[in-house]
């Protein structure tokens, strides 16, 4: 079963955890300033060392080179968050290893050699961390890994510069957005040293009421460090969101569950559907179940129809290119067909 299937600690606003570790190769120039061939070189000698990790013989990794794979299918990889947009754009030399099981991907020739990225459903940073850092240190013992005494892991952008860490998590929050709470909080949040983004990350936007949370210091303290303060900060927009949520439906009951029940109808009897409006009604749902008065559908079930239903997740479902009128056709097909049998895709 994917992670991204499933419902983890505080899965009610924290529907996943990221860490990700940036590491470049001493002897080779950054991506953006290599040629096609040493692209192709370094590709060759990571996944070599990668390859040859116990953990990825024991769990099945895949590799795919980006210049080899279809545009949908690279696109569906952006959707369920196991590649970067960037590196979705294709090229030589740009590379993927996945798990089996999608919660470790690392790409390789992004605008680092190596990023490595651990997910996991819930507030479950810690376990993410062990992971990543458990296969960092494996290449960081096969591989000449860019590293300066003074300034710590050498990376293609100054800001990942140092422990080369991002933490992030993916989170609900209807209930801020809602009352307008959203932009107050991210001015604080930045001013912290924190980023709020959109959905599918870096200059993407909110759909669904789904924001990504995460770290923006690496340079001067400690990945441990960085850990404890971003803990700190989720646990305090994770009490915040469940206070709006109860004051929220005290002040309005009837009209909440209006909101949830109209949500459903549409997803179970709509005939056309756009990916922003799903996300819309899929939120109301989720907010539902939080409130423990909608049990008609669980999280996981809606955290599958999320996986799958953006334009190349429908797409690729279908197995041809849609025109976006077919898109919304199939894609409401699709989550009808979720919705009655949630082990079908």
């Amino acid at each position: 079963m994917s992670w991204y299937t499933q419902c983890g600690k505080d899965g009610d606003v924290i529907l996943s955890s990221r860490v990700r570790l940036a590491r470049d190769l001493e002897g080779y120039a950054f991506p953006h300033g290599m040629t096609n061939d040493k692209k192709m070189e370094a590709r060759d000698r990571i996944v070599d060392a990668i390859t040859a990790m116990p953990s990825v013989r024991s769990e099945k990794f895949v590799t795919l080179n980006m210049d080899l794979l279809p545009e949908p299918d690279r696109f569906a990889l952006v959707e369920k968050h196991l590649i970067s947009e960037d590196l979705s754009k294709g090229g030589p030399g740009l590379g993927v290893c996945i798990s089996k099981d999608e919660s470790v991907s690392i790409m390789i020739n992004e605008e680092d050699h190596i990023r490595i990225q651990v997910m996991d459903c819930g507030f479950s940073l810690d376990r993410a961390y062990r992971k990543a850092e458990e296969i960092a240190v494996f290449l960081e013992n096969h591989l000449p890994v860019a590293f300066s005494d003074q300034y710590g892991f050498l990376t293609a952008c100054p800001t990942n510069t140092g422990t080369g860490m991002r933490a992030s998590v993916m989170v609900h929050l209807p209930a801020l957005t809602m009352l307008g709470r959203m932009q107050p909080m991210i001015d604080g949040l930045s001013q912290a040293g924190f980023t709020v983004r959109g959905y599918l990350g870096e200059h993407s936007m909110s759909t669904g009421n789904l924001y990504q949370l995460s770290n923006r210091i690496t340079l001067g303290i400690t990945e441990k460090n960085v850990l404890l303060s971003f803990k700190r900060m989720v646990e305090e927009v994770l009490d915040l969101e469940r206070k709006l949520r109860k004051e929220l439906f005290d002040s309005n009951p009837d009209k909440i569950r209006d909101m949830v029940y109209r949500s459903y109808g549409e997803l179970l009897y709509a005939r056309m559907m756009t990916d922003t409006e799903a996300m819309k009604r899929i939120s109301d749902l989720r907010l539902g179940i939080a409130l423990g008065f909608f049990s008609e559908q669980n999280e996981e079930t809606l955290s599958r129809l999320a996986a799958f239903i953006g334009p190349a997740g429908v797409q690729k479902d279908k197995g041809e290119v849609l025109s976006v009128r077919l898109q919304e056709i199939h894609r409401a097909e699709m989550i009808r067909r979720i919705l009655s049998d949630p082990s079908s895709r």
